[in-house]
């Protein structure tokens, strides 16, 4: 993020770090999750959401690795549904849930992270997932998902509080989701249409965001080209201000905005340019 010129892109991908919380152990683990969201930041969402799910590291977190045909693990398909595409209370059920994680048994990794579909653990049975019924797998169910115009709805409320105001403009997002569903989850068109449109620079959306501890940290360091400070500082500096990449606090990932800022944390960031 500090030393790379493809701002957009770096930013996107500590964009879909919060958003694809994952708190990661396996150092190798952790490097492929990040390449994928890094690879795919401004690409397709379902893309990004497929390969995300593949992942060593969030099939490890959210136990997918456990989800097995005699004895299936809700875990992931809550999350799915809850966190990473539709949002809590929406369009799907207790029972949608259940199905959802038989569609995701088998899904697992090798030791090196490479994702691998153990059939001997896979339900093959029918499932009824949002009133239809099919032998779904969970590529099927990623399917099914995106179909669904609340996701769309979902991903541009975050992408709105995080890259525009966090007070929502139901307005403008139903536009932008209707957008975003239509171009068929176009991450980097969508983007593009936010930051070119004349209401993203209205003197109601300047300054309205209080930047994360890692958005200050680089914007201190790109501003300054601190480009050899020693690791350990930044480590250091991560941990005091409380947003430690790869260890989020949840599965919800860091909430943002006001919720950075308290007394400790406030005073840190008015003496760290002066300390630098």
């Amino acid at each position: 993020m500090i030393s790379d010129e493809s701002q957009l892109q770096e930013k996107m991908t500590l964009f879909w770090h919060g958003h694809f919380a994952c708190k990661i152990k396996n150092p190798v683990y952790g490097i492929q999750l990040n390449n994928i969201m890094r690879t795919h930041a401004l690409d397709n969402f379902g893309t990004l959401l497929t390969e995300v799910s593949k992942s060593a590291a969030m099939i490890d977190f959210l136990h997918t690795k456990q989800n097995k045909k005699m004895h299936p693990n809700e875990d992931f398909a809550r999350e799915l549904c809850e966190l990473f595409t539709l949002g809590r209370d929406t369009v799907y059920t207790e029972k949608d849930v259940a199905e959802i994680a038989r569609a995701f048994t088998g899904w697992t990794h090798l030791p090196d992270g490479t994702y691998f579909f153990n059939k001997m653990q896979h339900d093959f049975g029918e499932k009824t997932i949002f009133g239809k019924t099919g032998q779904f797998d969970g590529e099927d169910v990623i399917k099914l998902i995106l179909s669904k115009k609340e996701t769309a709805e979902y991903i541009i409320g975050k992408i709105w509080n995080y890259f525009v105001n966090p007070e929502p403009d139901q307005i403008k997002i139903k536009d932008l989701a209707d957008r975003f569903y239509n171009s068929g989850y176009d991450i980097k068109d969508i983007m593009e249409h936010i930051f070119s449109s004349e209401w993203f620079y209205d003197e109601k959306n300047k300054g309205s965001k209080i930047k994360s501890p890692i958005e200050f940290i680089v914007g201190l360091a790109r501003s300054f080209q601190m480009i050899t400070v020693e690791e350990k500082s930044w480590a250091f500096l991560q941990r005091v201000l409380e947003q430690v990449l790869f260890d989020p606090p949840n599965v919800a990932g860091w909430p943002g905005n006001q919720n950075w800022i308290d007394s400790n944390r406030l005073t840190l960031r008015l003496r760290l340019p002066s300390i630098i």
